[in-house]
């Protein structure tokens, strides 16, 4: 941490401190500074901008901006903080992009919702809102989400206006004569969900892509302030449905922090324990869409097979399978039957018994390894740069795991180590999916184990040490939490006002946000076919690419 002290040294700052064991955080007294300043942490080894986060201070009459940069390497993190007019007409500020590659759509994020301007960006344009909202910042304070919602049928009249007005401009600007073309793929092709890739080719050929996000947008991070700090996790578990409980999990962190509330080891262990059945119900779904881009669609309906049986566990302990609501600020919701554990014997069982038919018929399947290792290749060095994380990082080689670098939960007392292989194709992020999901069901046989032991030496009361009291009302502050949820890291940046009963801003920086951004590097001079493919690989979900 001291190379980052160092490198702070040159700027004014207002303060520089120990947050964390791997964080500093420091605050500019200038603005002006903060491309110098991300020089200086690309530097020092930084390379990633995990993602910008401003918060609105209308009393204040400023809009503060977070940065939160990363080192993937050597697990070392800083947090810049800096204050800008919040006025439409002086809230901007330099860009960092052409410093920080992953800064890119962040930037494009915060201008949209927030209208902060970020001079000398390459493409400031709208992200993920739909025309009805254009220049009308929706998570600034002051804006009204009632109101605007009133007339759904004029917005529906402006969004249908720009679609033909952007049909018209392709038109013009293509020529009539030549082999050139702008195609939609999506926003709703089978293989990706509700989301349009706009794909200029000539034939077959791509020359650029374009994704237009968006289509499900739920304004998560401005629901979550209208609800009370419990019922605020029923939004934050709709980042993405395959994985709720680390999400959730993420987020009563950073509660606990801001109220200084310790969990119990036991919700410790069943944090863990929950969070890794619904990291194999992600990865299962995750590597079923694999094959779905293919064509083929056996592989899906075999993984849902057995992740139905590890589901059953989840809805013996909440009764839902999908949205469980069972991760709260102070540990987790309910008290625990240990007959669960049998229902979990089962699903492990279960596992075992097939495994090894879905390595032989699809792992290794030799169609698969050939068209699928030909794609989609992403360097170390460019998954650093670009801000990947989870599976599709590692599968690049990159030793970065938030469950190592930044334990959590149980993640202390496990034995586990980073799932990695050196490719970086379409293949390799396959093989990492189907290698995490072998190691997942060892950590769950560790947790299983120690809740067991504990339970019966009397060291854990099942029915009483789930939960411990967090006041209804929160101190001014904030915290950063991450978790290693089943596509990559989440990061929660909290904030809260004296005596709160709810969020004041909540920022959720999730992984398929960054996986969407490559795609055009990954797909240029490729052909239409390899489409489905990479996009697959890329493990995106649609609930945290849009929030």
């Amino acid at each position: 941490m001291e190379g980052i002290n160092k490198a702070l040294e040159p700027f004014d700052t207002e303060y520089v401190e120990a947050y964390k064991p791997t964080w500093i955080k420091a605050k500019l007294k200038s603005p002006d500074d903060i491309v110098a300043v991300a020089e200086a942490m690309r530097a020092e080894g930084l390379r990633t901008l995990s993602t910008v986060s401003p918060t609105d201070w209308p009393d204040r009459e400023i809009m503060e901006i977070n940065y939160f940069f990363e080192d993937l390497e050597t697990k070392r993190n800083c947090w810049i903080k800096c204050e800008i007019p919040r006025e439409p007409e002086r809230c901007e500020i330099d860009s960092i992009t052409p410093v920080m590659p992953s800064a890119e759509w962040h930037e494009r994020e915060a201008w949209s919702m927030f209208g902060v301007r970020f001079r000398h960006h390459p493409d400031l344009r709208y992200l993920i809102i739909s025309p009805d909202y254009y220049g009308k910042f929706p998570f600034r304070v002051d804006f009204d989400m009632a109101a605007h919602e009133a007339d759904q049928m004029e917005h529906v009249k402006e969004i249908v206006r720009d679609f033909k007005s952007e049909q018209e401009t392709n038109d013009a600007e293509l020529d009539p004569d030549g082999s050139e073309m702008v195609l939609n793929w999506g926003p709703t092709h089978p293989a990706s969900g509700p989301i349009c890739l706009k794909v200029r080719c000539d034939g077959e050929e791509i020359l650029s892509i374009d994704p237009e996000i968006g289509y499900v947008w739920r304004a998560l991070e401005n629901l979550v302030t209208r609800k009370d700090f419990v019922g605020a996790i029923v939004a934050v578990e709709r980042l993405c449905f395959m994985d709720n409980i680390n999400s959730m999990t993420g987020y009563c962190m950073a509660v606990e922090e801001i109220a200084g509330v310790e969990i119990t080891p036991f919700a410790r262990w069943m944090r863990t324990l929950l969070g890794e059945i619904s990291r194999i119900s992600s990865h299962m779904m995750g590597m079923g869409n694999f094959y779905n881009t293919m064509g083929l669609h056996t592989a899906m309906l075999w993984n849902l097979d057995v992740r139905e049986y590890f589901l059953d566990v989840l809805e013996s302990y909440s009764g839902a399978r999908i949205a469980t609501a069972a991760i709260e600020p102070g540990g987790v919701r309910y008290p625990l039957d240990m007959k669960l554990m049998d229902e979990l014997q089962k699903a492990l069982d279960k596992f075992d018994a097939t495994i090894g038919d879905i390595e032989a018929v699809f792992a290794k399947n030799p169609t698969m390894r050939h068209r699928a290792r030909r794609i989609g290749e992403i360097s170390a060095e460019e998954a650093v740069d670009w801000g990947l994380s989870g599976p599709v990082l590692r599968a690049s080689g990159v030793r970065s795991d938030v469950r190592l670098d930044e334990p959590y939960a149980a993640y202390e007392e496990v034995e586990m180590d980073y799932v990695t292989v050196p490719g970086g194709t379409a293949a390799d992020r396959f093989q990492v999916l189907f290698e995490e999901l072998k190691q997942s069901v060892a950590i769950l046989r560790q947790a299983k184990k120690r809740i067991e032991e504990g339970v019966a030496s009397g060291e854990f009361d099942p029915a009483k040490d789930h939960l411990v009291k967090v006041p209804k009302k929160l101190p001014a502050g904030e915290a950063v939490s991450r978790v290693e949820w089943a596509r990559g890291e989440v990061l929660m940046h909290l904030v809260t006002t004296e005596k709160a009963k709810s969020p004041y801003r909540l920022k959720m920086r999730a992984p398929s946000f960054n996986h969407t951004m490559v795609l055009n590097r990954l797909l240029q001079g490729k052909t239409l076919s390899d489409i489905p493919l990479v996009f697959g690989s890329m493990y995106v979900c649609q609930g945290d690419l849009d929030r």
